[in-house]
């Protein structure tokens, strides 16, 4: 079902439509940083979760590597190397 350019996704229990959410959380060890951002579809009414995307970003001081992981599918996107 399409409105506005944006795809409405229904709930499979509750057939109403989902809230597109997106969660961030940072962590460090040591001198790795890393975040995580989760993106995902909730139902209002019965709270079931569907992922749609994570991103993790990747700091170690040498380098920054974005990985995507999408439906089962894991993709590296960026490999950068601090000079």
């Amino acid at each position: 079902m399409a409105n506005n350019g944006y795809t409405t996704i229904l709930c499979p229990r509750c057939k109403v439509p989902m809230d597109y959410l997106s969660e961030t959380e940072k962590s460090i060890s040591g001198n790795r940083r890393v975040t995580k951002i989760t993106r995902y579809y909730k139902c209002p009414v019965c709270g079931r979760r569907i992922l749609d995307e994570v991103l993790t970003i990747k700091n170690n001081g040498d380098g920054i590597i974005i990985e995507s992981h999408t439906n089962g599918a894991r993709k590296i996107l960026k490999r950068q190397v601090m000079v």
